[in-house]
């Protein structure tokens, strides 16, 4: 699917997940597996129909073996298994009661053989949070696009579960109200919330990570008319929190929302135009800002650079700069319609 030359022959429901070993840009693809209602009437006929159409000419051999019993990791399960006539690739067929479990045993299985780092990445739909084991440690999550609006209690359940260690990213998943102060969402170190409606301005200050993206677009109803809500007053004490707090941890936080005063921002806060002689035209960090996962109609899921929103956004030198008095932490700040930046400068360039 990712050469637009080529059409896409396979349903949806022929597609087969794929283990693969990675070679620098030279994957190979070790073995497919596919979840079906029952392995006792499966229709091979069907699940190769997409051969039939790419190769109408040619005649295949396929034949389906049945009655294995698969075991790794103490985990026991009945399987049944074909081979691709093109490319010899087996695919294994489980029933579809093993589609949480399988994924992680082959993940344990994996780090063991090849001897790799446990770091386990995942994408999943938060209203299949429920089936994640208990105290699940994931390095990077990320949900895939919904409308579906579901309760926020079903968030705050996934990160009292689920123990994120680098990032956690969504684009659009929507809720029936905001996740409350104490959730674990505001410990893990890297957010991209690009969505409304999970978060509000005021919220800022819990945030006790990195790097945080948050859309935090509200509403609120005048006699019948949807009216933006003014996030400036938010953002000046988010600003003011920060001076007065000890946080050493935070290097950027982005808004995307509605500041009808830039002036506002900075009441009661001193600031200074950029100096050359005391910091960098440009952020510099020595941390990655993560990515999200895109969704585009007619294309595959993609990973792309979390800042990829806003055009040449760390370069500030039409930021203001405030000091924090306790330790001489510098941040730079910048207002621009729609969304508030604010980056820290954690070294030093005197």
């Amino acid at each position: 699917m990712n050469d637009p030359e080529k059409y896409h022959w396979e349903d949806k429901d022929e597609k087969r997940l794929e283990l693969i070993v990675d070679h620098k840009e030279n994957d190979k693809k070790v073995i497919n597996w596919k979840y079906v209602n029952s392995l006792d009437n499966l229709d091979l006929l069907k699940e190769f129909k997409y051969l039939e159409d790419m190769y109408r000419d040619e005649d295949f051999d396929i034949e389906l073996k049945s009655g294995f019993v698969f075991e790794m990791n103490g985990l026991k399960c009945k399987y049944s298994i074909s081979f691709d006539p093109k490319s010899g690739i087996p695919t294994l067929y489980f029933e579809k009661d093993l589609m949480k479990k399988w994924p992680m045993e082959l993940h344990k299985y994996c780090v063991d053989l090849f001897r790799t780092i446990p770091d386990l990445e995942m994408i999943m739909n938060l209203s299949d949070s429920s089936d994640l084991h208990e105290s699940q440690t994931i390095k990077d999550l990320y949900l895939h696009n919904s409308y579906e609006r579901l309760d926020p209690k079903i968030a705050e359940g996934l990160f009292e579960k689920a123990n994120i260690q680098n990032s956690f990213s969504t684009l659009r998943q929507g809720f029936d109200g905001a996740i409350s102060n104490d959730t674990k969402l505001w410990n893990i170190p890297n957010l991209s919330i690009y969505c409304s409606g999970w978060v509000f301005a005021r919220q800022l200050t819990q945030f006790t990570g990195k790097n945080a993206y948050l859309s935090v677009w509200e509403h609120f109803d005048r006699s019948g008319i949807q009216e933006l809500v003014d996030i400036s007053q938010d953002l000046n004490a988010f600003l003011k929190h920060w001076l007065e707090s000890d946080n050493t941890n935070l290097e950027s936080m982005i808004v995307m929302g509605y500041c009808s005063s830039p002036e506002r921002v900075f009441d009661g806060i001193q600031t200074s135009r950029w100096d050359p002689k005391k910091r960098p035209a440009r952020y510099v960090s020595n941390e990655s800002f993560g990515r999200v996962l895109e969704h585009r109609i007619g294309e595959p899921c993609r990973f792309s650079n979390g800042l990829s929103y806003w055009r040449d956004c760390l370069n500030c030198t039409d930021a203001l700069d405030i000091v924090r008095e306790s330790d001489g932490l510098m941040a730079s700040v910048k207002v621009q319609p729609g969304t508030f930046f604010m980056f820290v400068w954690h070294s030093k360039f005197l």
